[in-house]
């Protein structure tokens, strides 16, 4: 399990993917099926949630995550199948 603590008040930060959902598939390779919080299965309502690692890696990370999971401000464990897609729009969609 990895644990993750979510960035709130970024839903205001935009990108060119039109989503951060979307930003997510598209550099993860991946379609968006369900919440990532271990033990969800919620398939609808996902959101492209700003998280980082509780560890001492401090970047900013996009995963699917529901809304309810979304808006939660303590710890989360997340599936060990998680893809971490930057936030960095520098390194990702704005990098073109």
């Amino acid at each position: 399990m990895t644990k993750v603590k979510n960035i709130n008040g970024t839903t205001d930060n935009l990108c060119k993917c039109g989503s951060w959902l979307k930003h997510w598939e598209n550099f993860s390779g991946k379609k968006a099926t369900y919440c990532s919080a271990y033990g969800c299965m919620q398939q609808t309502n996902l959101v492209g949630a700003h998280v980082q690692k509780t560890t001492s890696d401090m970047k900013w990370y996009i995963i699917p995550l529901c809304k309810e999971h979304n808006a939660t401000t303590g710890e989360l464990e997340v599936s060990d199948s998680t893809i971490f897609v930057s936030a960095n729009r520098s390194e990702t969609c704005e990098k073109y």
